[in-house]
Parts: C-alpha cells; sequence; structure tokens
C-alpha cells in the first residue's frame, strides 16, 4: 500500500529508492519467517541486499555500460522471492480447515503479491524489448524512472479490468499477460471457495 501511494511522487533521484528499500524489507521480513537454518537465512538475506545494492547502484547511475544485466537480475531475484512467499502463504490457505482473520490477511498478501510479481516479470521484458508494449512501460527502455506503469499495467490485468492504456506487444508479453489474467480469475474463485468451506466447517449448522 505504501508504495502504492509513493510511487507517484518518488520517481526520480534518491526519492525512488524508497520503494525499492521497501521491498527489501518484505524480502527480509519473508526469509525470516521461513523455518530455515541461520545458515541458509543468512545466504538468502545476503542475495536479497546484493540485489537491492545492485538495484540501487542501476537507479543512481553507477556502471552505466551493466545497467541492463544488473536491473534483470534485481529484478529476477526480487520476483522469486516475493513468488516463494506467495507460494507458501497459498499452501498455509489451501490446507486451512478453517476461515480465520488471518486466512482473509493470507489470502490478501497473496493476491498483492502476485501483482507485484507480475509488475517485475514485465519490467524483465520491458528491460529486454523496450517495444514489448505499447507505449513502453519505461523511457528509453531504463527502469530508472518508476515501476509505476509496470504495477498499473499488472493489477489491471490480474483484476481483468483492462484499461487498454499500455498494449502487450512481443510475444513473451502476450503470454503473461494472458497467464496473469488467468490466475486472477481462478484465484479469487478459489480463494472465496476455500474461505466459504472453512466457513461452514466451523459453522456447520448455518447457511449461507
Amino acid at each position: 500500500v505504501v508504495v502504492f501511494v509513493l510511487s507517484p511522487f518518488l520517481r526520480t533521484g534518491v526519492g525512488s529508492l524508497l520503494p525499492t528499500l521497501l521491498l527489501l524489507y518484505a524480502i527480509l521480513l519473508i526469509v525470516k519467517s521461513y523455518s530455515l537454518p541461520r545458515s541458509l537465512v543468512s545466504i538468502y538475506s545476503a542475495i536479497a541486499l546484493v540485489a537491492f545494492g545492485i538495484e540501487v547502484g542501476s537507479r543512481l547511475g553507477w556502471a552505466t555500460s551493466f545497467n541492463q544485466p544488473f536491473e534483470i537480475f534485481a529484478q529476477a531475484i526480487f520476483a522469486l522471492y516475493l513468488g516463494a512467499a506467495a507460494y507458501w502463504i497459498g499452501r498455509d490457505i489451501w490446507t486451512t480447515s478453517e476461515a480465520t482473520a488471518d486466512t482473509v490477511r493470507g489470502g490478501i498478501s497473496v493476491y498483492m503479491l502476485i501483482g507485484f510479481v507480475w509488475a517485475l516479470l514485465y519490467g524483465i521484458v520491458a528491460t529486454l524489448e523496450p517495444g514489448a508494449f505499447s507505449p513502453p512501460l519505461f523511457e528509453s527502455g531504463s527502469s530508472q524512472d518508476s515501476y509505476l506503469k509496470a504495477l498499473h499495467f499488472s493489477f489491471t490485468t490480474l483484476t481483468t479490468l483492462g484499461y487498454g492504456d499500455i498494449v502487450p506487444v512481443s510475444d513473451i508479453a502476450l503470454v503473461l499477460t494472458n497467464m496473469e489474467a488467468i490466475i486472477g480469475q481462478m484465484y479469487v474463485t478459489i480463494f472465496i471457495a476455500t474461505l466459504v468451506g472453512g466457513y461452514l466447517s466451523k459453522h456447520p449448522n448455518r447457511r449461507l
């Protein structure tokens, strides 16, 4: 929510690093929440910190000749970590026997994480192929300006709202867009069914 609210006002310079910093903070919380040996927690946290450092360097214009591979690496790491979090939270939701407030919070979190993961995937595609979307997600094929357009496109696709202001052009962009739209529809249906089933198991004598 903070990233959504602040992104329009933090497009360039040092301010543009705040959304990335919040993303790093979320990833570190995700890593610490796993039941992993301390050594693996340290390794995964270090990888996330390296990805954050690369993203910072890219946004501030360090080593400009390596900006594209650095950006792709950082985006891929962030997408992998957030995707793993969505998977583990989702697995707990689908295996729960009762619908609780924590189930609802988890379901909302997974939905938001799916949108962010796809925004990062769109960012990777747009970085590799600036003409993959029309108009381009990033000016001059660089993600240094803002991820606001990628987030906007991702969530309008996930919710199947489809304003049509941004259109996928390349084959990879088309496939990713279709996959996200399908997942968005299926997820909401399955999640609601899970909540209803959990509610009925907790209150077997009630009717909806």
